[in-house]
């Protein structure tokens, strides 16, 4: 009832009163709404009078020449940044009288509106994360022990950093897509022993990385059943995983079989003598796969050469990006996969990359192997160019 008194009055004395930003007019009832961006900005405050969006004062009481005009200028839709949530449009009252007033001056709705499309540190374009992270690495060995786990480490710790001359070869990563790398406790006579992995613990790393382990680990470790759920709540909730050769030689003979049908794709049950000679080729579909995109084919090296307990290829969700022909093998001479991936069904973001190269320690400094790596690690990380 005090809205009608006012409109009335103002139209008898609508020349009493001016609007404080310099604009007459009959205000609005309330402010109105404008952009909710970052810096959302007003669109005048509502001085007297009926219905209108004009900023004519801050009282209640009407206004003399109605020139709220037909639209409040409220601030335009915000403008989304890098990161956060970008404003909506403001939603500005409809003027009742006058015809051109002016609501305060242009609202200015969100001069950063921070929507991010990654989840990670920061969003950007496709939807890849940004920023720094952080590798847990696991090491323990309950069976056979490779002398190129400390390699293996230091190349990890290596790749990590912005210095890299890999990061060179391609294209388009975000200089800030460094990590470090932390090491889980690798002996079982320690008090300590397996003591990091904890839900709490694994929530700052966004990859779990398997570094030549062999044995029953989790079976083994203190607390196992619960050690398992932990890392099964990890993978689901959008953690990723990586690892090199024995990181299948690892929970074997049906020991955990959730890891196998999920993570890694299966275990190993025999291999070809160190220093073989193999030729790698990336599979047809595979080529301009971002890890591969660059990379030689055929790669003529040398390894102790896997076999899996199963075809890789028949595992649901898995896909293998390259195979190996090993022409003088005393197991198999048809083509074999070395290298796979996996990804998450839940679509989390949870990711796996899995070479069976990497026994000798002269493999970690070949150029091709740490550039394979290097890109294997960043696509399950989401920060590959081109892997989303």
């Amino acid at each position: 009832m005090k809205y009608l008194r006012t409109a009335s009055l103002g139209l008898l004395a609508f020349a009493a009163i001016r609007c404080s930003n310099g604009s007459e007019g009959i205000p609005q009832s309330k402010t109105g709404a404008a952009g909710a961006g970052t810096n959302a900005g007003s669109a005048g405050s509502g001085a007297a009078g009926a219905v209108g969006t004009g900023a004519a004062g801050t009282g209640d009481t009407g206004g003399s020449t109605g020139a709220a005009g037909s639209t409040g200028a409220a601030g335009s839709t915000g403008t989304a940044g890098s990161s956060g949530t970008a404003g909506t449009a403001g939603v500005a009252g409809s003027g009742v009288a006058g015809s051109t007033g002016a609501a305060g001056s242009t609202g200015t709705a969100g001069m950063t509106g921070a929507a991010g499309a990654g989840t990670g540190t920061g969003g950007s374009a496709g939807g890849l994360k940004q920023g720094p992270f952080k590798i847990i690495v696991l090491t323990t060995t309950l069976e056979f022990r490779h002398d190129s786990i400390p390699t293996c480490l230091q190349m990890l710790m290596d790749l990590g950093k912005a210095t890299a001359p890999e990061r060179a070869t391609i294209p388009g990563l975000a200089a800030d897509s460094t990590w470090t790398v932390d090491h889980i406790g690798d002996d079982p006579s320690q008090a300590t022993y397996f003591s990091e992995v904890t839900a709490d613990n694994l929530k700052n790393y966004e990859m779990f990385y398997s570094d030549n382990p062999t044995g029953k680990v989790f079976t083994n470790a203190p607390m196992g059943p619960q050690k398992k759920q932990i890392f099964i709540d990890y993978w689901n909730n959008g953690g990723s995983w990586a690892g090199q050769h024995a990181a299948t030689d690892f929970e074997n003979s049906s020991a955990w079989t959730w890891f196998q049908d999920n993570v890694n794709g299966g275990w190993f049950t025999e291999h070809d003598n160190d220093g073989t000679p193999g030729t790698v080729a990336w599979q047809s579909d595979s080529v301009n796969h971002p890890i591969l995109k660059g990379l030689t084919s055929p790669w003529n090296t040398t390894d102790e050469w896997y076999v899996e307990n199963r075809n890789i290829e028949a595992v649901p969700g898995f896909k293998v990006l390259a195979k190996v022909t090993v022409s003088n093998s005393m197991l198999t001479t048809m083509p074999r996969p070395a290298v796979w991936i996996n990804e998450n069904a839940n679509m989390k973001g949870g990711r796996s990359f899995y070479t069976i190269r990497g026994h000798n320690q002269k493999v970690y400094a070949e150029q091709e192997f740490r550039q394979l790596m290097l890109r294997g690690i960043l696509w399950a990380v989401h920060r590959l160019p081109g892997g989303n």
